[in-house]
C-alpha cells in the first residue's frame, strides 16, 4: 500500500482499533452499488467547476477508500454500515486552498462517523484554490457538504455566501473590480429594505471609471467624474478632443471645469488638415481663450475650408472677447455672398449676452428670412440679446415648419433660467417636432420646473414616438412606471424618471432586475446618469435631466 493510500485509511484504522476484534464482515449495502447522489445545481459554472474539483480529491478518500473498506471489513450491523447515516460538514477553505475551518453542522449520531468525516478533509488539503468570484467576504469560499453512507455518499456540496453589511463590503468588492458583485450586493441590500445610497453611488462611479478604459465611452460618463478631481477622467476628456464624435461635448465640459482648452488644439487649429481643423474650432466653441483667435480667424477666412468648419470658427470667436475676432465675425456677416451656414453662425456669434433692444431688432429683420439657418440664429439672438423682455416676439416660431429655430432658441433659453423663459419652454414642448419636443422636455426636466411638468402628460399616450414618451414618464403614476420597467425601449425611462423624481432606491431596483441585462455601454450610460443626478452635491441646485447620449 503506497503512503498517500495509507493516509486515506487512517480514519478507519482508528476506528477499527477503537472497536476491537470483529467477527464476519459485511458486504457491502445496497445502495453501494448505486450511482452517487448529486447536490443542488450551482449558482455559475465557476462554482460548478471549483465543486467539481474539490469533490473529486475528497471523492477518492470518502467513496473509494473510507466507504468501500467500511462495507469489506465491519459487520452489517455496525453503526458505520447503518444505510441512513449521514453528517452535514461546514468547511471554510482559503484563497490559498489550505482548510481554514471545519464544523460538523449536522451530526449522524455516531462520532466515529463525524471524526472520520473530518480526517479525511484534513488529509485532502491542499484543496483547489477557489476562484476571487465565489469566495464571501472574509476572502474564503464556504462550503456545506453532506457525508453519506448511502449512495449520497459526498456528492452533495453547495458554496454558501458570508456577506458583510453592504457598508462595508461595496468598499473592498469595487477595489477589487467585482462590480457584478457589488450589484448582488445592492439587491440584497433592497431584499432586506436598507436603502442604497450612499452604496449605489460608489458603485455607479467605480462603473465609470471601468467603462472610460472601452472605447464606446463617453462624455457624459467623464463628466462627474472630471468634476470630483478625478485626474483619469480629466485626461480621458483631454484625450476626446482629438475625437470629431466627442470633440464638441469634451471641450464644453472641459470648459465648464474651468480647464484650457486652447494649448490643448492649438497645434490641429494651425494644422494644414481640414479635418484637423474642424475638430479643434467644434472643440473651442465656448472656451473664449484669444490665445486661439488668430487661427480662429484664419479659418473662418479661408473660403475653401469646409462649411461646418468655418462655422465652428464663427461660434468659437463669439465666444473671445477680443477685437480682430470681432471684426472677422462683422466682415462674414456683411458678405452676402458666403455660405448661409457660416453666416448664420457669425449672425449668432455677433450677439453679446444681454445686448439689449438694438441688437434685438437686428435679429428680428431676419426672424422671417427664407433661410431656416439664418431664422434660426436669429430667434436665437433675441433670446441672448434680450433676455425675458423680447420673448414675445418669437410667435414665429410657432408658424414655422422647419424645426432649427426653435431648436436654436432653446439652446439660448437653456441659459436663461427665468420663469418667462420656462414658460415659453413649456410652450415649445408641444411642437408638433419631436426633436423640439425633445430637447424643451430636457430643459423643463433640467431645471426642475415642475410647475410646468403638466405639459408632458399628453405624451403619456402610447402612440407618441417613444423617445418623447420615456421622458413624459416623470409625470406618470406609479403603477404606469412600473408596468413599463421591463420594456425594452421604455424601461430605461423608467429608470431616468425615478431619478429625476428623487426615488433613489426604485431606481436602484430597476437597474438591479433590468439594467444588468444591457449592452455594457448602455450599463454604463445608465450609471452616467445616476452620477449625474443623485450623485450630485446638494449645493449644485436641480439634478439635470439625462444626458445627451439620451436624446434620441
Amino acid at each position: 500500500m503506497n503512503r498517500s493510500r495509507t493516509l486515506w485509511c487512517a480514519p478507519l484504522a482508528l476506528i477499527l482499533t477503537s472497536l476491537g476484534p470483529r467477527g464476519a464482515v459485511a458486504a457491502t449495502i445496497p445502495a453501494d452499488k448505486l450511482p452517487e447522489g448529486a447536490g443542488p445545481p450551482p449558482a455559475s459554472p465557476l462554482e460548478a467547476a471549483y465543486l467539481r474539483d474539490l469533490h473529486a480529491g475528497v471523492h477518492r478518500r470518502w467513496a473509494d477508500n473510507f466507504l468501500r473498506l467500511v462495507g469489506e471489513k465491519l459487520e452489517a450491523k455496525d453503526p458505520l454500515n447503518a444505510p441512513d447515516r449521514s453528517a452535514e460538514v461546514d468547511l471554510a477553505i482559503g484563497a490559498n486552498g489550505q482548510l481554514v475551518s471545519t464544523k460538523v453542522f449536522r451530526p449522524s449520531g455516531f462520532p466515529g462517523f463525524d471524526d472520520a468525516i473530518i480526517e479525511i478533509l484534513k488529509d485532502a488539503v491542499p484543496f483547489p484554490k477557489p476562484p476571487l468570484a465565489i469566495r464571501s467576504d472574509d476572502d474564503n469560499v464556504h462550503v456545506h457538504w453532506l457525508f453519506a453512507r448511502d449512495q449520497r455518499r459526498c456528492g452533495s456540496l453547495e458554496v454558501t455566501r458570508i456577506y458583510d453589511p453592504i457598508e462595508l463590503a461595496m468598499p473592498k468588492l469595487l477595489r477589487a473590480g467585482r462590480l457584478d458583485e457589488g450589484v448582488l450586493r445592492v439587491a440584497l441590500a433592497r431584499a432586506s429594505g436598507q436603502h442604497v445610497e450612499p452604496q449605489f453611488t460608489l458603485l455607479a462611479n467605480a462603473w465609470i471609471k471601468a467603462a472610460l478604459k472601452e472605447k464606446w465611452a463617453t462624455v457624459p460618463m467623464a463628466r462627474p467624474a472630471a468634476g470630483r478631481g478625478d485626474a483619469d477622467a480629466l485626461a480621458w476628456l483631454k484625450a476626446a478632443l482629438k475625437r470629431p464624435e466627442l470633440t464638441a461635448d469634451a471641450g464644453a465640459a472641459l470648459t465648464a471645469l474651468k480647464a484650457p482648452v486652447c494649448p490643448l488644439v492649438k497645434a490641429s487649429l494651425e494644422s494644414q488638415n481640414p479635418a484637423d481643423q474642424q475638430t479643434a474650432a467644434l472643440a473651442l466653441a465656448s472656451a473664449g481663450d484669444a490665445a486661439c483667435a488668430p487661427g480662429l480667424i484664419k479659418l473662418l477666412d479661408t473660403p475653401k475650408a469646409r462649411p461646418e468648419a468655418r462655422a465652428a470658427a464663427a461660434t468659437a470667436l463669439g465666444a473671445i472677447d477680443d477685437e480682430a475676432a470681432k471684426k472677422a465675425v462683422a466682415e462674414i456677416v456683411k458678405n452676402e455672398s458666403d455660405n448661409v451656414t457660416v453666416r448664420a453662425a457669425a449672425v449668432l456669434a455677433q450677439v453679446r449676452s444681454g445686448a439689449g433692444r438694438v441688437k434685438v431688432i437686428a435679429m428680428e429683420r431676419t426672424l422671417r428670412d427664407p433661410s431656416p439657418e439664418l431664422r434660426a440664429a436669429s430667434a436665437a439672438g433675441v433670446v441672448r440679446a434680450g433676455g425675458d423682455t423680447n420673448l414675445a416676439d418669437l410667435y414665429v416660431l410657432f408658424k414655422d415648419s422647419d424645426p432649427r429655430p426653435s431648436l436654436a432658441s432653446l439652446r439660448e433659453l437653456e441659459h436663461l433660467k427665468t420663469d418667462e423663459s420656462t414658460k415659453l419652454v413649456a410652450r415649445l414642448v408641444r411642437r408638433p417636432q419631436p426633436e423640439v419636443e425633445k430637447l424643451a422636455a430636457d430643459i423643463l426636466i433640467r431645471r426642475a420646473a415642475h410647475d410646468y411638468f403638466s405639459a408632458l402628460k399628453p405624451y403619456l399616450d402610447p402612440k407618441t414616438d417613444p423617445g418623447v414618451r420615456g421622458r413624459a414618464l416623470i409625470v406618470a403614476d406609479d403603477a404606469t412606471l412600473r408596468s413599463l420597467a421591463p420594456d425594452p425601449q421604455l424601461g430605461i425611462w423608467v429608470y431616468r424618471a425615478r431619478l429625476v423624481r428623487g426615488e433613489p432606491d426604485l431606481a436602484a431596483d430597476w437597474f438591479v432586475g433590468y439594467g444588468t441585462k444591457l449592452p455594457p455601454a448602455a450599463q454604463a450610460e445608465a450609471m452616467a446618469d445616476w452620477a449625474a443626478t443623485i450623485a450630485l452635491p446638494a449645493a449644485a441646485g436641480p439634478a439635470p435631466a439625462p444626458s445627451a447620449h439620451a436624446a434620441h
